[in-house]
């Protein structure tokens, strides 16, 4: 009944292709990290595993507290939210910084090594590391956090959220493309110089303020949006008691759970495809597997939203697909050569496209909903401040499997053609990211508590409290 009280949506196709120009945005430099980052701090700068898993611990500690606190602190009418907006002006402010500081995070000094290609001194680079990581979290926070809320404010009925999730997808996938074979085209496998990926990171930087330029039409907030943020009064939540009550929504700490688990099978096995091409392969075109991972999650992605349509169900749809997901992944460990890679790649990135399409556009969306509902205060603030630590937990994740694989099976760069090496690539491969999949999709079917009818009284309690 809710779902068809707006049976046509008030914003045009521009702002809906506007809008989904922001995963360019957001995904490139996730993208360029998670497939580079790690590689490049281990083989090409000399930090041992541990040294940059301690770094990225370090820093997913402080935005556990940072991020929350920016998005308790921005959440709230300034003098300008009348007339701009409360979202859009931290768009404004935060994408150009954002951009500019995925180029120090790849513009590490360059120290002295010994025999074995580690730093002697390792500490100058983990500092600098640490630093870029900070500065690059605090401005992706601030446009993440209300880019978040805009979309859930913005497309409001099922069918908004169902139509932008197309283009959600779709332009996620291209910035999943322009992440992950861009680069490879600035980098020559066996050229290891600093100076190739601060070119790189330059480059993806200018591709990134470019679409944050077309992203700006689709974040403006129209005069119905803003006399929401001034429909009614009430008081604030603190920032812990906001923080807790986040953290103690079963809606929401159960999509995180099943969010971190698929970032994460999914990010070890990008980061992987570096070293499946450099230890194993040893010359296949990387961007090829790529290109097929890529291709198949793009096309799977209108064959997933019509199910969706027909199903009306998201719920049910996601949990479909990742348990399919699961199973598509394990081969990744066993492919004998690139025609089977081939192919097992472009059927992940099928399994792929439907945690992709339904995840963030959909449910998150509905999660923010819940929040609100159940408070009755429209302060989300908190609640995406704490979802944004999520891609600093999965790089945590990412980087403990990582060395703690490398480290039992004996990973040694130093040494070619070694079989320890090619065992350790293939298990994080298929195997370990099926294993973490897996445990966050049954955390996601047994605890999951928005049904579609829960999704639907949750729309009309909102138009009760005029939200």
């Amino acid at each position: 009944m809710v779902e068809n009280e707006e049976t046509t949506s008030r914003h045009s196709l521009g702002t809906y292709f506007s809008f989904g120009t922001y995963n360019i945005l957001w995904t490139i430099p996730t993208a360029t990290m998670g497939l580079f980052m790690f590689f490049y701090y281990d083989i090409v700068v000399g930090l041992k595993p541990w040294d940059i898993t301690l770094v990225v611990f370090i820093n997913t500690i402080w935005a556990g507290l940072n991020d929350p606190l920016i998005g308790w602190l921005t959440d709230r009418n300034f003098k300008w939210t009348r007339k701009w907006g409360r979202r859009f002006p931290w768009i404004v402010i935060g994408f150009i910084p954002q951009s500019i500081s995925l180029i120090m995070i790849f513009s590490a000094p360059n120290l002295p090594k010994d025999a074995l290609g580690d730093v002697i001194n390792p500490l100058p680079v983990m500092l600098w590391l640490l630093l870029s990581l900070f500065v690059f979290d605090l401005f992706i926070t601030l446009v993440e956090i209300h880019v978040s809320i805009l979309r859930a404010d913005k497309f409001r009925t099922e069918k908004e959220r169902r139509k932008y999730a197309g283009f959600f997808s779709s332009f996620d996938m291209v910035a999943q493309v322009l992440g992950m074979m861009l680069p490879p085209l600035f980098l020559v496998f066996g050229d290891r110089s600093l100076g190739s990926y601060i070119v790189m990171a330059g480059i993806i930087a200018i591709i990134m303020i470019i679409f944050g330029v077309l992203f700006i039409h689709g974040a403006q907030e129209d005069k119905i949006i803003i006399d929401r943020y001034y429909s009614k009064e009430y008081e604030r939540l603190h920032i812990l008691k906001g923080v807790v009550t986040a953290i103690k929504q079963r809606s929401f700490i159960t999509l995180y759970a099943a969010y971190i688990a698929f970032l994460s099978a999914t990010s070890i096995m990008t980061a992987m495809v570096v070293y499946l091409t450099e230890f194993i392969l040893h010359g296949s075109d990387m961007i090829i597997f790529l290109a097929l991972f890529l291709g198949g999650a793009l096309i799977s992605i209108p064959v997933w939203l019509k199910i969706l349509k027909k199903m009306k169900n998201s719920r049910k749809l996601y949990l479909y697909g990742s348990f399919l997901l699961c199973g598509l992944i394990v081969p990744l460990t066993f492919f004998q050569g690139d025609i089977d890679l081939m192919i097992i790649m472009f059927l992940v990135g099928f399994g792929t496209g439907s945690v992709w399409s339904i995840g963030m556009p959909v449910l998150y969306s509905n999660v923010q909903d819940d929040f609100v509902v159940r408070n009755e205060k429209n302060q989300k603030g908190m609640l995406v401040g704490t979802w944004a630590v999520i891609s600093l937990l999965t790089a945590f994740i990412d980087e403990v499997l990582i060395s703690t694989v490398f480290g039992l099976v004996g990973f040694n760069a130093a040494i070619p053609d070694y079989w320890n090496n090619e065992l350790a690539i293939r298990l994080l491969l298929g195997i370990i990211p099926m294993l973490v999949l897996l445990t966050g999709t049954l955390i996601f079917w047994k605890f999951y508590p928005l049904t579609q009818e829960k999704v639907l009284e949750n729309k009309a309690k909102l138009l009760e409290l005029g939200f």
